[in-house]
């Protein structure tokens, strides 16, 4: 008589571990289909960006790019840009919205974050150019060649930030900086003495006259810069750079940020003539005769290249530049 054999708990187990092993493959073979289904519902496009210099469209090539879902802020994809500048990323949506990131990639390998720029993309136009920093460029930055005659014949400091500005694709109007956003004061006479404003605080006199107008150091400039940015609402911030060493300034232009600096008109030895007394003190002000300001726009070989308003594109000697600039208080700026 054959004894009836009672199932124990090993051969429950077994049993149980079998059945839930396949409903689990089942599950996870249905789930793998479900998003295969949902990858072959969803019409997917390749999108390709070109990092390239502002103003010039120069390929920059030494940057990396991030792909970002601009809803939730999360990363898709980032790649290294090839030698023209270009790079491709997949599985982007018809009509769906992105953020991209163009990055500094340091001498260790870092990457910091220098251009973001959203769009929504589209399919038909799968090509997105970003206007960025051109890092380590072997030519000197574009920047665009801005006279500040014969409007402003002392208006040295805000027809560079003109140039600046109208280089990052923010366009703008020498006079209408002057007149509308750079702070300014009146230089006024009584007796034999003048009175003016503090050049941290407000330009002295009138830019566009050709005898009652003097300068301004870089904070106004910067005050000046800030207004336009947040009225473009521009992610660029203007900066004081006043007393920064000589490396520091070229660390910018290297890392292709113009820096609008404070140098001498000949590049001779800062002259005075006379002063005026600051509004509100009892403080002097020497007034420089020979004082301008130039865009710092590249350095190679012992030469800086600037943009100076008065004569275009010039090459000078760097040694005799950063001399000046230190000898006149070491006044700059930049917009980054």
């Amino acid at each position: 008589m054959l004894k009836k054999i009672q199932p124990n708990r090993l051969t429950c187990a077994i049993a149980i571990s079998l059945s839930s092993l396949l409903v689990a493959c089942n599950t996870e073979t249905e789930n793998s289909l479900d998003q295969d289904q949902i990858y072959a519902s969803i019409d997917y496009d390749t999108l390709t960006v070109q990092a390239v210099e502002f103003t010039s469209q120069r390929k920059v090539s030494n940057v990396a790019v991030g792909l970002f879902d601009f809803d939730t802020g999360k990363k898709i994809a980032s790649s290294l840009v090839n030698d023209k500048g270009f790079v491709n990323f997949d599985l982007v949506e018809d009509k769906s919205p992105y953020d991209i990131v163009i990055y500094r990639v340091t001498e260790t390998g870092e990457w910091m974050e220098q251009t973001r720029k959203s769009f929504v993309f589209d399919k038909q136009n799968p090509l997105i150019k970003v206007q960025t920093f051109n890092v380590q460029s072997e030519n000197p930055l574009s920047v665009p060649i801005l006279m500040q005659n014969p409007e402003l014949p002392h208006g040295c400091e805000i027809t560079s930030l003109a140039a600046i500005l109208n280089y990052y694709g923010i366009t703008s109007d020498k006079v209408e900086l002057a007149e509308k956003y750079m702070p300014s004061g009146k230089v006024t006479k009584k007796g034999n003495q003048l009175f003016g404003p503090d050049p941290n605080e407000a330009y002295g006199g009138d830019p566009s006259s050709q005898t009652g107008g003097y300068y301004v150091y870089a904070p106004p400039i910067v005050e000046a810069a800030n207004r336009v940015l947040f009225k473009h609402n521009s992610n660029y911030r203007a900066m004081d750079l006043t007393e920064a060493p000589r490396d520091e300034i070229l660390s910018y232009v290297e890392s292709g940020v113009p820096v609008l600096i404070w140098v001498t008109i000949d590049l001779k030895k800062p002259r005075t003539n006379g002063n005026w007394i600051i509004n509100g003190t009892n403080e002097n002000h020497p007034i420089f005769r020979n004082l301008h300001a130039v865009v710092l726009t590249g350095y190679k070989k012992g030469k800086v290249t600037v943009m100076n308003p008065l004569e275009g594109n010039q090459s000078i000697d760097a040694d005799l530049f950063f001399q000046r600039y230190k000898e006149l208080g070491s006044h700059a700026l930049v917009i980054l």
